[in-house]
């Protein structure tokens, strides 16, 4: 049901946004499903941090949540889920989540200070312990914390080193009420087409699991991130993994050893703002980067660098235009809130025609992954930039 006073507020000031992100339920799914064939028992952390790596932290939670329901009794027997939690980074999204009405358990893998994970009252959210100095601000708690203890395995960036966990194990059996629900680490490298790091990383970690297996009856999940690592997991000793950028359909499925149908979830809509014709060797956009080969129609999109176009893709990037998708490259440099593109082919050009800025189709030449290969980016950089104040709106 509609808020009350969004519904006078809309009544009052009517506004359909110019730019539009459509989030499908089915891709959302469907690249759950394709990853469960690769994890440890089907058993998969999706990670929502960063806004969901732009796709809209509440709008993928809500799909989940409800979709960890419709699973959880059918498909498992072990009590931990098909989703036993979500990742996010921060004590804010946390927060953020369980105000929405969140209620599916939630592990921070971000940094926390002590004082907010002493002081917190969130039911159902376990923190990532990463450091000995950590988890020694937490040793006089007398009230349980559920912790996550990430074990750095080569990555060097979180995580306590290997010839700390002796120490470690020791503090942690020193009080009771430091409840270890999990160990974790992170691959690297795992993109790599040679795999000698991430192997080592694996037998590092699988190692360093003999160490807490049989010494902490309250823990319960043994998991490893990063999309490719689900390459490796049959040599990895593990019961979840954790699924980022894969989840939202933004990585090639032909490189996993089981060939994945995956979907991107998001697609970005906007319209004509303007069209014009311009004169052979006339310029276009700051610095006059672009200069006309020959007489052309150009048009404007209301769409820059600060709603999730980057800068880089100026003169090399490329949108859809009109009811059958023609592709148009982008002219001159992409400014703030506005970006030129070349419809010289585009039949009956119009202002407020529509405009797909990210296409759902990992093929075409304007969706994240390929757009990503163009502006020498990574398809987080894409993604995690588009702001987000832009409307999202769940699509079947």
């Amino acid at each position: 049901m509609i808020n009350p006073l969004t519904w006078i507020s809309r009544k009052r000031f009517p506004y359909e946004p110019l730019i539009r992100l459509e989030i499908s339920k089915h891709a959302i799914v469907n690249n759950l499903n394709e990853f469960s064939k690769l994890a440890p028992n089907g058993h998969i952390a999706p990670v929502l941090k960063s806004n969901a790596y732009g796709h809209g932290l509440f709008e993928i939670a809500k799909i989940l949540e409800r979709y960890r329901h419709t699973i959880k009794k059918a498909r498992n027997t072990d009590g931990t889920g098909t989703i036993p939690f979500f990742v996010i980074d921060s004590y804010f999204e946390a927060v953020a989540l369980r105000s929405q009405g969140i209620k599916t358990p939630l592990l921070i893998v971000g940094y926390c200070r002590p004082d907010i994970i002493l002081n917190s009252r969130l039911n159902n959210v376990a923190f990532t312990i990463g450091s000995i100095e950590s988890l020694q601000e937490l040793e006089d708690t007398e009230r349980p914390i559920p912790i996550h203890l990430k074990i750095d395995t080569g990555m060097h960036r979180q995580g306590i080193l290997v010839e700390e966990i002796q120490k470690t194990i020791e503090l942690l059996a020193e009080n009771p009420y430091i409840i270890i629900q999990g160990i974790c680490t992170h691959l690297s490298d795992a993109d790599n087409d040679d795999p000698s790091f991430t192997e080592g990383q694996i037998n590092m970690w699988n190692r360093c699991v003999n160490n807490f297996k049989n010494k902490f009856s309250s823990l319960k999940y043994m998991h490893v991130g990063a999309t490719y690592g689900h390459r490796f997991t049959p040599d990895i000793d593990a019961n979840v993994s954790r699924l980022g950028l894969g989840l939202y359909g933004l990585v090639d499925g032909s490189t996993f050893p089981e060939h994945l149908d995956l979907k991107p979830v998001l697609t970005m809509k906007t319209v004509i703002a303007s069209v014009k014709k311009i004169k052979r060797d006339e310029s276009v956009g700051y610095s006059g980067t672009f200069r006309a080969p020959k007489d052309m129609t150009i048009a404007v999109i209301p769409i820059g660098y600060y709603e999730g176009i980057d800068r880089r893709l100026s003169n090399n990037g490329f949108v859809q235009v009109g009811p059958n998708d023609i592709m148009c490259p982008i002219i001159g440099n992409v400014s703030m809130n506005m970006t030129t593109i070349d419809v010289s082919h585009v039949s009956n050009i119009v202002q407020d025609m529509e405009v797909t800025v990210f296409s759902n189709r990992i093929g075409d030449q304007n969706s994240i992954a390929s757009l990503a290969k163009t502006g020498k980016l990574l398809p987080y950089e894409l993604a995690v930039h588009i702001p987000e104040f832009l409307k999202r709106e769940i699509v079947e």
